[in-house]
């Protein structure tokens, strides 16, 4: 048993769907999950950027860190950028913010529970971070939707619940 497995709580992670807009289509950054001695049961699946946040850590401070641990990327806009000023009455700070959308996972794996935003990133290509992550493509919006759909059992399951999320949100805008 790990030291999470040992107490009674969730694990706050944050997610980034980064967006590539192409001629064409709409491109979405994935990468393959690469942690086979600390998470076996999900490396090789494919994933999208993500992460704990760190305790006291302001979301979009762990979001940018997250993206740029595991893609050498620098987040340039951040979707809903939505938050409030920040409080601090006595010697503590708090503020309230709307992400894209929030992600749980209920059963197996870890007791993760996050909140999802949509990314841009600088113009540059990805360069993934060796002991975490490997092979970070971007894919087209339609291929992605495609293998989420066909073939959901390659992708890391805490991610498939946003993504669907995004997809069909986004086709219900158009």
């Amino acid at each position: 048993m790990d030291k999470v497995d040992s107490i009674n709580i969730c694990i706050p992670v944050v997610s980034a769907i980064i967006e590539r807009h192409g001629r064409d289509e709409t491109e979405i950054l994935v990468q393959t999950r690469w942690k086979p001695e600390r998470d076996p049961e999900y490396s090789g699946t494919l994933e999208i950027p993500a992460g704990w946040i760190d305790r006291y850590e302001n979301v979009f401070a762990a979001l940018k860190r997250e993206v740029l641990e595991e893609t050498g990327l620098r987040v340039t806009k951040i979707f809903p950028d939505i938050k409030t000023k920040t409080f601090s009455p006595r010697d503590d700070k708090n503020f309230a913010f709307v992400p894209f959308c929030c992600q749980q996972q209920t059963k197996g794996g870890k007791p993760w529970i996050g909140f999802v935003f949509i990314c841009e990133v600088e113009d540059k290509e990805p360069v993934p971070q060796d002991d975490e992550v490997k092979d970070t493509r971007w894919i087209k919006k339609s291929e992605l939707k495609k293998m989420v759909t066909e073939t959901p059992e390659k992708f890391f399951t805490l991610q498939l619940g946003p993504l669907d999320y995004y997809l069909d949100y986004y086709e219900e805008r158009k």
